[in-house]
């Protein structure tokens, strides 16, 4: 199998699905987590910016913004056919998209100030690799600003869906780098931090990012669960469950958990966690 040849696979497919159908629902259920991001990353109007693992480009167009120029890469066609009807849309010339690896892509040398992520690198096969390619692409001067989940235990909003789930199959352990790459690959700060160092990158800085997030960014209570139910990491839980009637049962109980953090005329707001990661070239 080729390099992130599973990913390509299933953000070309599958799992793309939902994102495109809801693009602007996910941009505001993570707004918060983006607003960090972007804050950490301190960019100016002379910087070039690359943003990996774009999606939909929200962060991209976000940066080009400010910056001189902003680079999206993504393994997802159908992610980066919306960021550039988006980056249209909007009139931003200095935002552009491609479809590549960033693991193995051959960036220019010192082509980018400032590289940013929202939840976009932790799927690489080989992370030190991917990280050490990313840092040579990187002005001297450069800087690395990604966000990455926190474990499972610490997102509310996770924890209610595996608990439900628990109560009729067997729930795996997720993340973590001797599980693979996945959402939860950098959920361990010292693993993070030891693998930057191994890439090269000096000056790992990471602190806790724990925000209540609007689940699909607000709306009424079967717009959250449903727009919830219909993500890629809570359809692979609940499938797990293979009798009809008990997964019935934990979508139920799903439902009534977030119908008791529905807060009327806003929407369900529950407790999310992630790490802000920053670094030097």
């Amino acid at each position: 199998m080729n390099v992130n040849q599973q990913q390509s696979e299933a953000w070309n497919g599958g799992e793309s699905v939902h994102y495109v159908d809801h693009a602007d629902r996910y941009d505001r259920q993570l707004q918060p987590f983006a607003a960090a991001l972007l804050e950490a990353a301190g960019l100016e109007a002379h910087h070039r910016v690359l943003d990996v693992g774009c999606g939909c480009g929200v962060t991209t167009l976000s940066a080009a913004g400010t910056a001189r120029q902003a680079l999206g890469v993504d393994i997802s066609t159908p992610l980066l056919e919306v960021a550039a009807a988006r980056a249209g849309s909007q009139s931003l010339g200095n935002a552009r998209f491609i479809v590549a690896d960033a693991q193995i892509h051959d960036f220019d040398d010192a082509a980018f100030d400032i590289i940013i992520s929202l939840f976009g690198l932790m799927f690489f096969d080989d992370p030190v690799s991917a990280f050490a390619n990313l840092r040579r692409s990187m002005a001297p001067s450069g800087r690395l600003a990604l966000v990455s989940w926190q474990g499972i235990d610490a997102n509310e909003w996770l924890v209610i869906v595996r608990d439900a789930v628990a109560q009729h199959a067997d729930v795996p352990a997720l993340g973590g780098r001797a599980g693979g790459p996945g959402m939860f690959f950098l959920k361990d700060p010292d693993e993070t931090t030891a693998l930057l160092d191994a890439a090269g990158f000096t000056n790992v800085e990471i602190s806790p990012l724990s925000p209540r997030i609007l689940i699909a960014g607000g709306g009424s209570l079967d717009e959250s669960a449903d727009f919830m139910l219909g993500m890629g990491i809570v359809r692979g839980l609940v499938g797990r469950i293979e009798d009809p009637t008990a997964r019935a049962s934990a979508i139920d109980a799903i439902r009534m958990s977030l119908s008791e953090r529905y807060e009327p005329g806003v929407g369900v707001r529950v407790g999310a966690a992630g790490w802000l990661v920053t670094a030097d070239r």
